[in-house]
């Protein structure tokens, strides 16, 4: 994230955030009332807990409650976003590009809320590109042959945490633990316009789509037309620890640190090749089998894979 961008959102929030409390009037903190005694004569002291609550003039609440409901995003594309506008259109964002989590929050008691992630990618691209066709015989122009590549992946990702908050003004600590859990697998197929073929092409052409070339395939040399990886499953527990400032009644902005571990295995995939057997001179499709990993980390980062970094800033919302 560019610390410049991230200092002048952040900036921009807390200048909204003061023209609000004006326009709202000034901002109150309240105690919860207490009930007087039947009896001021030889009645011992009683200890009492004060809760504050913080208002606005027009008696809206700024920290969240018991049965409150939270929304949280990852506040990077929105820095990247106010950042463009100031300085120029020059990196464009998109929201729907990001690697968004789904977080939400329930709060069982002013103190103590359950915290939910859900992430679902599923993504799916098509690159076609033209080369010369090997049959060209006599004619002209050269004939056109297509190569196809598609890729495709998805993401499904669940977690569940217990969060914690102390704090009696509008900057508010907290800190929490959560477990999550994650299925993901991917594919990449390839067809050739320029058919193998051991008497009529032999050596056919194709795309390099690593390096943007036109190549071709040695004698009796094998191309790849699928790949598939073995599906990926894995589990993390992390704990946190973050900040968070209230800029307007039920909206904050918070940024949190995690730490934790995570476990996660890929098993075997399969990869097909189209070759011409040598002995045979026959084109054939084979399968080969590819091999897995497995790892296992004590690490600040891994929560990466759902959609945000070591320290992330989120912008959330009660209601």
């Amino acid at each position: 994230m560019n610390v410049k961008k991230a200092s002048l959102f952040i900036g921009t929030v807390l200048t909204a955030s003061g023209l609000f409390a004006q326009n709202n009037g000034s901002v109150g903190i309240f105690t919860t009332p207490q009930t007087p005694a039947a009896s001021v004569t030889n009645t011992p002291p009683v200890a009492t807990s004060e809760t504050p609550v913080i208002m606005s003039k027009k008696g809206e609440i700024y920290l969240p409650q018991t049965g409150d409901w939270v929304l949280s995003m990852n506040a990077t594309p929105w820095i990247n976003y106010f950042g463009n506008l100031i300085h120029g259109p020059a990196n464009s964002t998109s929201f729907l590009n990001s690697t968004q989590t789904i977080v939400g929050k329930y709060y069982v008691d002013d103190h103590t809320a359950y915290r939910l992630l859900l992430r679902i990618g599923i993504n799916s691209t098509s690159q076609n590109q033209e080369i010369a066709s090997s049959d060209t015989g006599n004619t002209f122009p050269t004939p056109q042959a297509e190569d196809k590549r598609t890729i495709s992946s998805h993401f499904i990702g669940v977690g569940f945490g217990i969060e914690k908050r102390r704090g009696k003004t509008r900057l508010q600590g907290y800190y929490g633990i959560e477990a999550m859990f994650f299925l993901a697998g991917s594919d990449t197929s390839f067809t050739y316009g320029n058919s193998y073929n051991a008497n009529t092409d032999p050596v056919p052409t194709y795309y390099n789509w690593n390096n943007g070339g036109i190549n071709s395939f040695g004698l009796n040399t094998p191309r790849t037309t699928e790949n598939t990886p073995g599906a990926t499953f894995g589990i993390s527990i992390l704990g946190y620890i973050g900040l968070e400032y209230f800029v307007a009644p039920k909206i904050s902005i918070g940024g949190e640190y995690t730490w934790g571990i995570i476990f996660q295995t890929t098993g075997q995939g399969t990869l097909n090749r189209e070759e011409i057997n040598s002995n045979t001179g026959v084109d054939q499709t084979d399968t080969y089998k590819t091999g897995g990993v497995s790892t296992f980390a004590l690490d600040n980062s891994w929560n990466q894979i759902f959609g945000s970094g070591t320290g992330s800033l989120y912008i959330n919302f009660h209601f």
